[in-house]
């Protein structure tokens, strides 16, 4: 990103912020900067985060998206080609994980059209998803009664190199939050000694009406307890200062919330760096289902930092520690 498109951006990210909060725009965008230079901090973080209510001092310990990209080239510096494509690519991801990834899926480009017609016989109700899409971008669920001309959708998907996934059923206790698939996303890293050490996590529940939960698609995080899997306080979204106590599509307050199977998915995260020896860094995307938990990706070169501070314990000391 060239200086004039991030300066454009803290600019942007500094009114939104007079608006909100009120203030001078341009004392955030004075501080914003600072934060840019000292902190490696971006407008995102600077407003998701609140930087803004920070000390110097505090800011020193949350892992920035400057810092979580350091970080992921010191701990991921041994990725093969070979293991780049199977997390970069969802059809290899999910072949490569299938202990882990127990609902049926298709990837339609290297499938004739006879089995594309036959998983659509088999499921009332599927997504459809990018093969490397990100941030929850270009993401359906269709209804197999409501495809008009079945010929026509295997021909698009076969162009934009799509899958077609079952549905995750989730957990009854998430269905009350949202009906999308509200996932846990813990970071995990891995430590010069080879131990693997799980740095954050928060909860991701999906706006209303959304068929993806992620951040950057209206949805909002919710902070968790590492060892207990309990919501400890409110959510935040990234484009509006407030605190989310009672998501906004089901209004069930959310602190105190205790995630069902919270020692599966911690156990599903620690064993899922355990299938790339090479991973030293990745937020891992977990469905809590009726029987446990499901692997849905594993992001390992943009694996999240905002959302796993919002407990507001910066993150960053720990991450120094695995690079010692």
């Amino acid at each position: 990103m060239s200086r004039w498109s991030a300066g454009k951006k803290i600019y942007q990210m500094a009114r939104r912020l007079k608006v909100q909060r009120g203030g001078f725009a341009a004392l955030y965008f004075l501080d914003a900067l600072g934060a840019s230079y000292r902190h490696q901090a971006s407008p995102e973080n600077y407003f998701v985060l609140r930087f803004y209510e920070m000390s110097d001092a505090e800011r020193q310990t949350y892992l920035t998206s400057g810092r979580s990209a350091s970080a992921d080239r010191a701990l991921n510096w041994s990725m093969t080609r070979e293991k780049e494509e199977i997390m970069s690519h969802k059809h290899l991801f999910y072949q490569s994980f299938s202990d882990f990834v127990h609902r049926d899926f298709l990837y339609v480009p290297e499938l004739p059209f006879m089995e594309f017609s036959a998983f659509l016989d088999a499921h009332d109700i599927f997504i459809v998803k990018p093969d490397r899409g990100i941030m929850g971008q270009g993401i359906k669920k269709l209804c197999t009664r409501e495809v008009k001309e079945p010929k026509a959708l295997y021909e698009e998907c076969k162009a934009k190199k799509c899958l077609l996934e079952q549905v995750i059923v989730q957990h009854e206790a998430l269905e009350q939050i949202s009906t999308c698939v509200n996932s846990v996303r813990i970071n995990a890293a891995r430590d010069k000694r080879g131990n693997v050490r799980l740095i954050g996590a928060c909860l991701k529940c999906g706006a209303p009406g959304t068929v993806a939960d992620n951040f950057h698609s209206g949805g909002v995080a919710y902070p968790l307890n590492l060892e207990t899997g309990v919501v400890t306080g409110p959510g935040r979204n990234n484009t509006e200062i407030k605190d989310y106590e009672y998501h906004s599509g089901s209004s069930v307050y959310m602190p105190g919330f205790a995630l069902p199977h919270w020692e599966q998915v911690r156990a599903c995260a620690i064993q899922a760096m355990g299938m790339i020896p090479e991973l030293g860094y990745v937020g891992w995307d977990i469905a809590v289902t009726r029987g446990g938990a499901e692997l849905i990706e594993g992001n390992c070169h943009w694996p999240g930092g905002n959302i796993i501070q919002l407990d507001k314990i910066g993150k960053y000391p720990l991450i120094k520690e695995c690079l010692k």
